[in-house]
């Protein structure tokens, strides 16, 4: 999402508005995913591989429920013990049933790892290291695949620390949109961070973070703004002023910067020239040191005055050290205002490395005349409030709140709501308490512990990718072939103890180069594949360019074009095309775009399909079957329909269908008949379009290892025993049926389709040629 406070609306190759959607999850993790007005957020989300909790799917269990925080939807059809009137008045909606109006900003009930997804991880290069003021260094890094990477104004990543396995976390300094990342650093004496920005860092080093992260940013409301800001707590504040400006604000407010020491003092400029653009903005600052050579000497709450706060009508953004968090709080309880919003985040000192831990401070005790000097805002992580939270609080959004004495409360985007014991209220930690149980503390080495959504953090220990020959996908379930506990089945690891992990692709590992090549095979030819994002689509796109052809990569996924990208840096003539081939128009759209490029299209590869649900076929209702159908033969339909008319008049072409040995399977009969129906439409359009110089075939492929999908078909993982069972027994029967007992690899998928696609194939036409290890289908 590239904006909260105005709609981002586009248009899909079907003529449907889109809207981004982020999904801030329990552990602070947010993903966007893109969202058409005609699917509901659960759909998509499916989709795109981030599995948000269902069990009905159509409104009735209330499993889904989830906060917006921004944005507007059509709430759809559902029954009031899943969504009750004040739930839904509060904002609430269901994934499930809900429809995008605009872009929306969500609030999970659940963590990403349940979700299985995670935050991204992101390579770039040091392209400025500026000295702001003695304390503060601005770091600027610009990454390769910039577009891929969207965050709302106010969240924060993880970055490793070159040369040491320590991460930090900071906040974007810029805007969503803009190309640079900018980052504020404070440097603490024997800081990892401080001591490589001091001592060793260099532009054109290689840095690498994880995120977004953070449940701190800029909500969509039209109540006037009070931004407050400490240290390098300005970090995140700026980000958020520079969306204002691109949206067009049109909302009062006031920022007030508070720093300790002049030489903490940085960008006021670039805070005046931002404030200057934004009509009905102004703002202060304050340095709390009496030496200061400041204007006002003090702290942020005496430049806070009645007029700010307009009764309570107001939305405060705060996010600077924990002494500064308290004095605001205090200060607004002893004027009696409780802000319409109240939107904050927490950061304290990185521990210097090798010194010991100091214990956490006590909370400030209220003195409005004289609060808390705010701490030095080193390396930032969000800490404790250290007291009971009042009824106001709890409808606070920020990223602390955890119910300490209740393990059963479940939590929504970082607030614990429901409990089995209704007497224990809503706490936040004692920083000079022990930790939560289940918490971390702060390793040895000094790394910061972030507190996420009222959950202590440590950073994660370095893991290690998957190599391809480790990674397998049976359409629903992947998982590492080491994992403890998993499952085998012919030699393929299906499913681990916990059921729950599915891994993702590391973005570093090169991509897999075709195994067989017949240099020249497609030279001069234009071929279009669909469903060319990932699997065996993707690597049918990397050998047909691999022989010279002009390949057009069709997917209604974003990641058509890295694949894209990793052929035209190889040289190649490759056009992405993102497309929802469900519709006729979607395939109407991808046949306009490939005209456009190349003027003609020689080869179509028909690849879109899969089967979504494993069960037997009582057990499916209307609408699933439906959904069978339109993914695995509409699809194929609607491209043939498409492509056909320029085939014709040019008296050449070749069309080549991915089918499937399914059409005798188990557990999924709709997609064996949407895959039969593939058969019907490769024999009868061979027949009738023999004499128009127009060759038709197909292959169907059997079981085949691949990586595991960075976009899902929305295939529910099993979860009871009878639905693993279920399951299983479709595996089972795939491998029984294979004569040579295993999967199929993609290159020898892609091997049989480019010869059907080829002139090699010359006198073939409405033929299947099953791929499946002698099952013939």
């Amino acid at each position: 999402m590239t904006a909260t406070e105005t709609e981002t609306q586009t248009e899909s190759s079907t003529g449907v508005a889109t809207h981004q959607v982020a999904l801030s999850f329990e552990d602070g993790v947010t993903r966007f995913i893109t969202v058409r007005e005609d699917q509901t957020v659960a759909d998509a989300s499916y989709r795109q591989r981030i599995n948000i909790p269902l069990d009905c799917r159509d409104g009735a269990c209330g499993t889904c429920k989830a906060l917006c925080e921004s944005g507007d939807f059509d709430g759809g059809t559902y029954i009031e013990d899943a969504l009750s009137e004040a739930e839904a008045a509060e904002g609430y909606a269901l994934p499930c049933s809900m429809k995008p109006r605009s872009d929306l900003a969500l609030q999970i009930a659940t963590t990403s790892e349940v979700a299985k997804t995670g935050a991204a991880s992101y390579t770039g290069t040091v392209v400025g290291l500026d000295r702001l003021s003695p304390t503060t260094v601005q770091l600027a890094i610009d990454i390769p695949n910039r577009g891929e990477l969207a965050f709302l104004p106010g969240q924060y990543v993880n970055i490793t620390v070159p040369g040491t396995e320590v991460t930090r976390s900071y906040s974007f300094a810029n805007a969503p949109h803009e190309e640079r990342l900018v980052f504020l650093v404070k440097l603490t004496p024997g800081g990892a961070m401080s001591t490589w920005l001091t001592e060793r860092a260099a532009v054109g080093d290689e840095v690498t973070f994880t995120g977004p992260n953070g449940s701190f940013f800029l909500r969509d409301a039209r109540s006037p703004l009070l931004m407050l800001a400490g240290g390098t707590g300005l970090a995140p504040v700026l980000s958020m002023l520079r969306q204002l400006h691109v949206d067009g604000c049109d909302r009062s407010g006031r920022l007030v910067y508070g720093v300790s020491t002049d030489d903490d003092l940085v960008l006021l400029d670039d805070v005046g020239e931002l404030v200057s653009r934004l009509p009905g903005f102004t703002w202060d600052h304050c340095v709390s040191d009496p030496a200061s050579s400041a204007v006002n000497k003090g702290y942020v709450m005496s430049l806070i005055g009645d007029e700010h706060l307009n009764g309570g009508d107001v939305a405060i953004y705060l996010c600077g050290p924990p002494p500064m968090v308290e004095a605001v709080r205090t200060h607004l309880g002893d004027v009696g205002v409780e802000p319409a919003g109240f939107h904050y985040e927490k950061f304290a000192l990185a521990t210097p490395v090798g010194e010991p831990k100091a214990a956490p401070a006590s909370p400030p005790a209220p003195a409005p005349a004289s609060p808390p000097a705010p701490a030095p805002a080193a390396e930032p992580t969000p800490a404790p409030a250290g007291r009971a939270a009042s009824a106001s609080e709890r409808v606070e959004t920020n990223t602390v709140a955890v119910l300490l004495e209740s393990p059963d409360a479940r939590g929504i985007g970082g607030q614990t709501t429901f409990a089995r014991d209704d007497s224990v209220g809503l706490t936040v930690p004692d920083p000079a308490g022990p930790p939560p149980r289940g918490s971390r503390g702060s390793t040895d080495d000094g790394d910061v512990i972030r507190r996420i959504a009222g959950q202590l953090v440590a950073p994660a220990p370095a893991g290690r990718a998957a190599s391809a020959s480790e990674r397998v996908e049976t359409n629903a379930v992947a998982s590492l072939a080491e994992s403890p506990g998993a499952r085998g089945v012919g030699k393929q690891e299906i499913f681990a103890r916990d059921d729950s992990v599915l891994t993702v692709p590391d973005p570093a590992e090169p991509a897999p180069r075709p195994r067989f090549i017949t240099p020249g095979r497609f030279a001069g030819q234009v071929v279009v594949v669909t469903g060319a994002a990932q699997g065996i689509g993707a690597q049918v796109a990397r050998r047909v360019a691999a022989e010279g052809g002009k390949v057009v990569l069709a997917d209604r996924s974003p990641l058509v074009a890295e694949v894209t990208g990793e052929l035209t840096g190889q040289g190649a003539s490759a056009t992405p095309v993102e497309c929802d081939l469900e519709s006729y128009d979607g395939a109407a759209a991808l046949v306009e775009r490939a005209l456009a490029a190349y003027a003609r299209i020689d080869v179509l590869i028909n690849n879109v399909g899969g089967a979504i649900n494993f069960k037997p076929f009582t057990e499916f209702t209307a609408e699933q079957i439906d959904a069978e159908i339109t993914r695995s033969l509409m699809t194929t339909l609607y491209a043939c329909r498409a492509v056909l008319p320029g085939m014709v008049e040019r008296g050449s072409g070749v069309i080549v269908n991915v089918s499937s040995a399914a059409t005798r399977g188990i557990h999924r009969i709709p997609y064996s008949a949407a895959k039969g129906g593939i058969n019907a439409i490769t024999a009868s359009l061979a027949l009738e379009y023999a004499d128009a110089g127009i060759r038709v075939a197909a292959t169907a492929p059997g079981g085949t290892e691949a990586p595991p999908r960075r976009i899902s078909r929305g295939t529910p993982t099993p979860r009871t025993e009878t639905e693993k069972a279920w399951f299983q027994a479709h595996i089972d029967q795939t491998l029984d049926t294979s004569l040579m007992h295993r999967y199929g690899t993609l290159d020898e998928q892609a091997a049989a389709i480019c010869f059907l696609a080829s002139e090699e194939a010359s006198y073939i036409t409405g033929t299947v040629l099953p791929v499946a290890g002698g099952d013939l289908g």
